[in-house]
């Protein structure tokens, strides 16, 4: 990241000084470099606070360790967990079908766990971050000519954070969640090589805290899930150095999953 350092302190103080700056002294035209910036620095704003699957798990692992237990979110976790390590072995028999229904579960089990543990009031807050995030992008490339990968992206974006308003006023708060990650996902995405090295950190971060979390006193089955998210990240950077994010970024995801099931299981066990 760091020979992007200066383009993204220029495009900062661009973005923080867009209500003040004439649109004539704006290029027409942003191309997808451009637009990645914009996307980098969007999602790194503490003002708008895009909400992240990694950092609402952390807070609900702490919200339950706070509240001394939390019998609901422990269940979801729990189940996730175990839904995520059969997703893994389907994918390693080559059922991909399989695999991917069962990681959808597990993934709405970590929602569930998460409005259990931190309530409706973290999702409004995910909600109205996902539509600052929104927000911020519209203003930087509404009539301007973006890429048509771009445009499309950008109505994807939309349409998430308006099904999580609908959502949440609709009491759905894990349909809202999945809407606000969704459209916070979709502008990170905007910069595919930001999004491959935040799942990198994030996964890298888990697996420490996991193999921390177990010491020298780790099960058969936390061992050898501890290796796989080991292999996974592995894979991720690898696939990450050929230049294929997208990769990484499924490798990553996988890692992460893996050592969060261990963490969880040593926080509440």
């Amino acid at each position: 990241m760091t020979p992007r350092a200066p383009a993204l302190a220029v495009l900062a103080a661009v973005a923080l000084a867009a209500c003040d700056t004439p649109t004539t002294l704006q290029p027409d035209a942003l191309d997808d470099e451009a637009v990645a910036q914009l996307a980098e620095v969007t999602s790194e704003d503490a003002t708008i606070r895009l909400p992240s699957l990694g950092s609402l798990l952390a807070a609900s692992r702490e919200a339950i360790r706070e509240q001394g237990g939390n019998e609901e979110a422990v269940g979801h976790f729990r189940r996730a967990h175990r839904l995520a390590l059969a997703a893994e072995a389907a994918r390693d028999e080559g059922n991909l079908e399989e695999a991917r229904a069962l990681a959808a579960r597990s993934y709405r089990h970590r929602l569930s766990g998460i409005v259990a543990a931190l309530g409706e009031e973290a999702v409004a807050e995910a909600v109205s971050g996902a539509e600052a995030g929104l927000a911020r992008v519209r203003n930087h490339i509404d009539g301007r000519e973006v890429s048509e990968r771009v445009a499309r992206a950008v109505e994807r974006i939309a349409s998430h954070v308006e099904a999580a308003r609908e959502a949440l006023e609709g009491g759905e708060p894990v349909r809202a969640l999945h809407h606000s990650l969704e459209a916070a996902e979709g502008i990170r995405h905007l910069s595919p090589r930001y999004v491959a090295r935040k799942w990198i950190e994030r996964a890298t971060s888990m697996l420490r805290q996991a193999r921390q979390a177990v010491g020298d006193t780790a099960t058969d089955e936390e061992a050898s899930t501890l290796r796989r998210a080991w292999r996974l990240l592995n894979v991720a950077r690898d696939e990450l150095a050929a230049g294929h994010p997208v990769r990484a970024v499924e490798a990553a995801r996988r890692s992460a999953r893996l050592s969060w099931g261990v963490l969880e299981g040593r926080s509440s066990g």
